[in-house]
């Protein structure tokens, strides 16, 4: 698998942004351009700076337009892997993550990072309008009070009569999710997000439910900010979190790979200054099983990305 970055950010530049916000931009998605318009102007409008990062899969480069940090992998990327790339590759303390087809209210940024340093967690969520159609992603809103809204248990969502919207019910806990899109502190979650189970098959749908689950392992805290800091869309025939899928099996079975692909995007970049010798593991020995086993999965990665032992073929959703 190769790696290849474009219009990185000046990180010595006197005026940083203190959020990265990055996106899979994946290589099947339906108005793919369109909506990477319209995401990246959403950006844009933000009020205080963040800082893009598009993660591109199967070889897919960005069109000319778009004059922000953008990454592309030779192979198919998962959405978590893709994810994983983002926290791997991000160059600013705090990172979020937002869908290709949600958009955030023009102070998220702001309210959600004011929140997370206010309140001292790891990871921050807030409440969400579910939408059924495209039209809102063009739109300009700023955040509102969820009691400007109505709560229905049932998933999927379905549309409701009258004139209240439906919220998602992550801001307010009525809802076990933290949201589709949340802030988090990579000096606090360090640059890990879960990407395969232990028998190595692709996390495909819950992947951001068993990271909050990790956070909560570790004593690290994670809240929820009860406004309404952006718009959902959900449509059942056309997203992950709705396909067939036996992530729940799997996790039961066999929990979650300590190696993530962000580490071994960290470790290509970061820590492999020196070619290893032929043959030579560039980690440290293994002292059981599991290190033994993690630090194979690295290796497999390493190889994918260009570097270390080769690999074999990498399993895709």
């Amino acid at each position: 698998m190769r790696l290849s970055s474009h219009n990185l950010p000046d990180t010595t530049a006197p005026s940083r942004p203190h959020v990265t916000v990055f996106c899979a931009v994946w290589h099947k998605q339906p108005n793919k351009l369109e909506l990477l318009k319209s995401h990246w102007d959403n950006l844009k409008r933000q009020s205080i700076p963040v800082e893009p990062c598009y993660i591109f899969d199967n070889g897919d480069t960005a069109p000319e337009w778009l004059a922000a940090p953008w990454h592309s992998f030779s192979e198919p990327l998962t959405i978590y892997e893709a994810w994983a790339a983002g926290v791997a590759l991000a160059r600013t303390r705090f990172v979020m993550n937002l869908n290709m087809d949600d958009r955030l209210s023009t102070d998220a940024a702001e309210m959600m990072l004011r929140g997370l340093l206010q309140t001292d967690t790891a990871l921050i969520g807030g409440e969400w309008i579910i939408q059924f159609d495209h039209a809102f992603q063009t739109e300009v809103f700023g955040s509102s009070d969820p009691k400007q809204t109505c709560f229905e248990p049932a998933w999927p969502p379905a549309p409701i009569e009258g004139d209240k919207r439906l919220r998602l019910g992550s801001g307010t806990g009525e809802r076990g999710t933290l949201g589709p899109a949340t802030l988090w502190d990579l000096e606090k979650t360090q640059r890990w997000y879960p990407t395969h189970f232990g028998n190595r098959d692709p996390i495909l749908s819950i992947g951001d439910a068993i990271f909050w689950q990790h956070l909560h392992k570790k004593k690290l805290r994670t809240a929820r900010l009860p406004l309404v800091i952006g718009r959902y869309f959900s449509s059942p025939d056309a997203q992950a979190e709705f396909r067939p899928h036996n992530d729940e099996e799997n996790l039961r079975t066999h929990g979650v790979h300590e190696v993530s692909f962000a580490q071994s995007i960290t470790a290509t970049r970061n820590a492999m200054p020196q070619p290893a010798p032929q043959g030579a593991s560039p980690f440290p020995k293994s002292r059981n099983a599991i290190e033994n086993e993690s630090q194979a999965l690295a290796l497999k990665y390493l190889g994918l990305l260009g570097h270390g032992t080769p690999a074999a073929s990498h399993p895709r959703a």
